[in-house]
Parts: C-alpha cells; sequence; structure tokens
C-alpha cells in the first residue's frame, strides 16, 4: 500500500513533459554556470612557465604542486619557448630549474638555485615567487631534517650505507608529512566558508557547484512537498479513511515518493560532482548529502502543516531557500557579516552540510537523521489531527 502511493506521488509529480524537464533542466543549469565560472577563474590566473633542465623526482615534484595553486596556470616548456614566452607577454613569470636541482636541494645547497624570468609587464612576481619558493622550501627542509638525523642516529648506530639510506628515506618521509594538510605555520584561506571551519583552496579553480547543489536540492525539496497543500485544498485529504492507521500511510507514502525523486536528483548530482571533482566521493559525503535531503523533506512536510494555500507555499519556499542560503555561508565567508548574522548561519542545514564536508566527520550527518525522524513524526501526529 505505501509503495503504490509513493508510485503514484511520483507519477503525479512527472505526469507531464514539464515535470521531468523540472527535474532534469537545474541540474543542467547548475552544471552549466559551475563549468562556466571554471573557464572565468582559468582564465584570470597568473600565467608561469618553468624550464625543467633536472627532469629529476625533486623537480617534477615542485612543478606538480605548483601547478596545482589555484593562483596560477603553469605551463612546462624548453628553455626558447619560455623566454619566448616571457619577451612576448604571454607569460607573466618564468622559472628555470637548472640541471643537478636534486642534488643541491639534499645538499641544502639552496643559493641560486632557481633563476626567475619576469616579463615587463608582470606585477603579481611576488605572490608567484613565493608560491614556488615554498615548494622548494619544503624539499629542502625536509633533506635538512633527514641529514641532521643520519648525522646524529646514523654515525653513533655506526650504520651502513644500505641501512644509512633507509634511514634517511624515513627521516625525509617523517619530516614530509607535518606539511600535510597543511603547514605548521601557514596562511589560512577561506573560500565561500563559515568562521569555524574552512575549505583549503587547493582545487583548481573556485566551484559554485557544491553551494548551488545544496540550493538546489533544498529548493526541489520544498517545491515537491507542496502537496499536503494540494491536497487540502482540493479534498483529498478528506477523503482518506482514518482507520487502522490508513491516514499514516498516506502520509508515508507520499513522503517516500517525493524523497526517492529527491534522491534520484541526488544520484545525479553526487555523480557530476564526482566526475568533474568538484566532490570527494566517500562514505563521509554521501551520508552527509542522503541526511541533508531527509533534514530537508521533513523540514518541509512540517513547514506544510502550518501552510494552507500554495500561493503561501510558493513565498515560504523562496524566502526560507533565500535567507538560508545567504546566511550559510555556502556563497561567500559569513564572517564578513554582523556578529549577530554569523550566529544566525550557525540555524540553517547548509552551514552545518559544509562543515561536516570539510572536516569529514559523520557526527552532524547522523543528527541529521535523528532530527529528521523527530520533524517526521511530528508532522505526521500534526496534520493528522488537523485531518
Amino acid at each position: 500500500m505505501v509503495w503504490t502511493i509513493a508510485i503514484t506521488r511520483i507519477k503525479l509529480l512527472l505526469q507531464s513533459p514539464w515535470s521531468w524537464l523540472g527535474l532534469i533542466v537545474p541540474v543542467l543549469v547548475l552544471i552549466f554556470l559551475d563549468m562556466s565560472v571554471e573557464k572565468t577563474s582559468n582564465a584570470t590566473k597568473i600565467p608561469v612557465v618553468i624550464v625543467d633542465a633536472d627532469e629529476t623526482e625533486y623537480s617534477k615534484t615542485v612543478i606538480e604542486r605548483v601547478s596545482k595553486n589555484p593562483a596560477v596556470a603553469v605551463s612546462v616548456r624548453n628553455e626558447e619557448d619560455a623566454r619566448n614566452q616571457i619577451e612576448t607577454q604571454k607569460a607573466a613569470i618564468g622559472f628555470f630549474i637548472p640541471e643537478g636541482f636534486m642534488e643541491s636541494i639534499q645538499k641544502n645547497d639552496e643559493d641560486g638555485l632557481v633563476t626567475m624570468w619576469l616579463s615587463s609587464g608582470s606585477i603579481s612576481h611576488g605572490l608567484v615567487r613565493e608560491i614556488f619558493a615554498s615548494e622548494v622550501k619544503r624539499l629542502s627542509s625536509n633533506s635538512y631534517g633527514a641529514n641532521t638525523v643520519l648525522k646524529t642516529y646514523g654515525k653513533s648506530e655506526k650504520l651502513d650505507a644500505k641501512e644509512q639510506a633507509e634511514v634517511w628515506k624515513d627521516a625525509w618521509a617523517y619530516s614530509d608529512k607535518h606539511w600535510e594538510p597543511k603547514p605548521l605555520m601557514t596562511v589560512d584561506y577561506k573560500v565561500g566558508v563559515t568562521r569555524d571551519s574552512s575549505v583549503e583552496a587547493d582545487s583548481s579553480a573556485p566551484s559554485i557547484y557544491v553551494p548551488g547543489m545544496l540550493v538546489l536540492l533544498m529548493l526541489v525539496s520544498f517545491l515537491y512537498n507542496s502537496w499536503p497543500v494540494k491536497d487540502r485544498d482540493s479534498g483529498m485529504r478528506s477523503r482518506v479513511p482514518y482507520a487502522a492507521g490508513r491516514f499514516t500511510i498516506y502520509w508515508f507514502g507520499n513522503a517516500l515518493g517525493v524523497l526517492l525523486l529527491q534522491l534520484s536528483m541526488l544520484v545525479l548530482l553526487i555523480g557530476f560532482g564526482w566526475w568533474r571533482e568538484a566532490l570527494t566521493l566517500n562514505v563521509t559525503t554521501i551520508v552527509s548529502l542522503i541526511s541533508y535531503v531527509l533534514f530537508l523533506n521533513a523540514l518541509s512536510l512540517l513547514f506544510a502543516y502550518f501552510v494552507h494555500s500554495n500561493r503561501t507555499w510558493q513565498a515560504v519556499t523562496l524566502f526560507v531557500v533565500l535567507c538560508t542560503s545567504l546566511l550559510s555561508g555556502t556563497f561567500f565567508p559569513s564572517d564578513e557579516l554582523s556578529s549577530f548574522l554569523q550566529r544566525a548561519a550557525e540555524w540553517t542545514p547548509q552551514y552545518w552540510i559544509v562543515s561536516t564536508l570539510n572536516q569529514e566527520t559523520l557526527m552532524i550527518p547522523f543528527i541529521f537523521a535523528g532530527l529528521s525522524i523527530i520533524l517526521y513524526v511530528l508532522s505526521t501526529i500534526k496534520a493528522g489531527d488537523n485531518a
């Protein structure tokens, strides 16, 4: 019986081609906006050319890590092409990694190690130089630590050449791990988050995909859960038999139908987000987003109990979606707002879901799931009493 009602509700929601478009088009629009923002961001990156004359593990590591910085667009060229890029101002800055780079790093000889070329119109060389130098310094610090360990421990233990190499390698790895997930001393860059939890700017471009996805899921949840209001206006609710918990079956069946549609949209959003690398696909991400959809479904059903006309419901939907999206800090840092609005942000579900995705904790999703059950039971009881 429950599944019959759920399938009937899905058919009613998707009874026309326009309804199907309403399920798919918002996802396509979000994808288009995210790709447009990425293209705009790529166009504003600082063009950097690097010549790798060393072609060793260290030089390739530096290039790879610098390339991941969202502020720069790195291309690897030969020396002639790189100089031409600088002279024609197609690149703002260039770096020449000489042969023997890795050997010099391991010996902690950093003086004059890398040559930097500047175009005549470059005004951002200071930023790029610090980005590049930090990656070189990381390797140099690791080597310095490994050399120090080898001098103190290796000699005292009278290790042979093979054992010394193993000690050096282990010490280097131990030193390097202190740079992850970020160095002990670093600048905390925040990208569209709240003051208590932040996403480091480590992606190739800023993305509006996750904030847009959270807004879209909330909007769809409220729009699809207008069925209690419409059933009340059409007299459907008054014709539901209430004996032996029939109203509970009616309420749960319709809610299940809407939830299945929401989860279908969530699958599309997660799939594309994973493909575009806008989402890190793991257990925490999946559980968090499912709990978010469950909470929105239960919350919108409870709101529907207090609304008695479809026009009012549309106004409530617009108000809730806009207010929570603007206050939550998903599109811009909430710490730019007043202290009152910062506290208000902590009452939005988007705030907590973003915090969960940043911190990768399952505690908040479990709380959301528990609240969803409470809100659903409360809405069922209230709607049944008022039927």
